[in-house]
């Protein structure tokens, strides 16, 4: 794997999902816990495909890209926890973790503008 703290962040967040996404209801484990896990591994295609380029035009699209992506998946997460698919205390360890990706995320697309 790449040595890009954001990636293992990533990944280590991921797994994460995974484990918590096991326990949602049935109902939802295959709309709203499968939009979110796809956009988690969309994610990480964005920031790994910034790391990956030399432009920085480009590098900056993908972390933008990346940025919304982040967005939507903070918003899906608070959605799976109002839904009751998700118990308090896993919502907000999710939170914390995706806190913590956003500050990373928003550190490299200002150190690029």
């Amino acid at each position: 794997m790449l040595d890009i703290p954001i990636i293992h962040l990533l990944y280590d967040f991921y797994k994460l999902w995974h484990k918590v996404s096991l326990n949602f209801p049935k109902s939802q484990r295959y709309t709203l816990g499968q939009i979110c896990g796809t956009d988690l591994l969309l994610l990480l295609k964005n920031i790994l495909a910034a790391s990956a380029t030399k432009d920085r035009k480009i590098k900056l699209e993908k972390l933008r890209q990346a940025s919304i992506k982040l967005d939507l998946i903070k918003i899906l997460i608070r959605l799976a926890k109002d839904c009751d698919c998700l118990q308090n205390k896993s919502y907000l360890e999710l939170q914390s973790k995706l806190h913590g990706i956003g500050k990373m995320l928003g550190g490299w697309i200002k150190s690029l503008e």
